[in-house]
């Protein structure tokens, strides 16, 4: 952990500290200098501002179709049962391969998307290059790749549920409302918040989806915190400004991370 963890983020700080370009070039300490020329740069915050989009975004839509989609598995009738194995399917699908077929369904000019969409009146919807669908377009699209871990790990703890506590609360005249909100909702709460805290942290650092659509496109509209450091180190030559961002959003996530603890954390019974 210290060798693969604990040496990148040190020497990650100390880079943000210098003037380095090209990543591997001489440089020399500058301080704090390199912090402020990045904090100046308005499209470092408006990342920032799109990652916790992103964030929020996918985690909200992950957790949806997840919880729905157990909940369904959890019927126990046979066509959920065969459905318990092919559910995985778009997690196993490579990043590569989920780029290109969602490519290929959002094409205005070929993609059965906008087909459906046109046979109802909506046209000319430009998904990924449009500034205003491009994000959006994007959560859906990896929400669709990931949610399914999600939904496996949820009807595992659906599974150990004993069925006696709900034929009670039938008994006591309980609906489906009911037990769903006092009794699945609460069993599952540890399992929720892990899987919320380790989906958070995936969905924050996540590029290869982005990158391969869009490029943080178009004018930026999907230029998340780590596409705009990727940018940034590889594309303006400037690998302490990417660092010093780097740490900038390691610093926002940790805060972030012990806030969700702190209110998510499930309480001792």
């Amino acid at each position: 952990m210290l060798a693969v963890i604990g040496f990148p983020l040190i020497n990650t700080v100390l880079l943000s500290l210098q003037d380095q370009g090209v990543a591997g070039t001489e440089s020399q300490f500058v301080g704090t200098d390199t912090y402020r020329d990045m904090l100046a740069d308005p499209a470092m915050w408006k990342s920032l501002g799109l990652s916790f989009v992103w964030l929020f975004g996918n985690l909200t839509v992950q957790t949806v179709l997840a919880f729905a989609t157990a909940l369904l598995l959890a019927r126990g009738k046979l066509w959920s049962r065969t459905a318990r194995t092919w559910i995985l399917l778009p997690w196993v699908i490579p990043t590569v391969a989920v780029a290109v077929i969602w490519q290929w369904l959002m094409n205005s000019n070929y993609g059965i998307v906008p087909k459906v969409l046109g046979f109802f009146g909506v046209d000319h919807v430009q998904f990924f290059a449009d500034s205003t669908w491009a994000l959006p377009t994007l959560i859906f699209m990896n929400s669709w790749h990931w949610f399914p871990l999600g939904a496996v790990i949820i009807f595992g703890a659906l599974r150990t549920v004993p069925t006696e506590v709900y034929e009670a609360a039938r008994v006591d005249g309980a609906n489906a409302w009911n037990m769903f909100w006092r009794i699945t909702l609460p069993i599952l709460q540890p399992v929720l918040f892990a899987l919320g805290l380790v989906g958070s942290l995936w969905s924050f650092n996540i590029i290869d989806s982005i990158y391969l659509v869009t490029k943080g496109g178009p004018a930026g509209a999907s230029k998340t915190s780590p596409v705009y450091i990727y940018d940034t180190a590889f594309k303006e030559f400037q690998a302490s400004e990417a660092a010093a961002a780097s740490v900038v959003a390691i610093v926002l996530l940790g805060l972030l991370t012990w806030i969700y603890i702190g209110l998510a954390r499930p309480k001792e019974v």
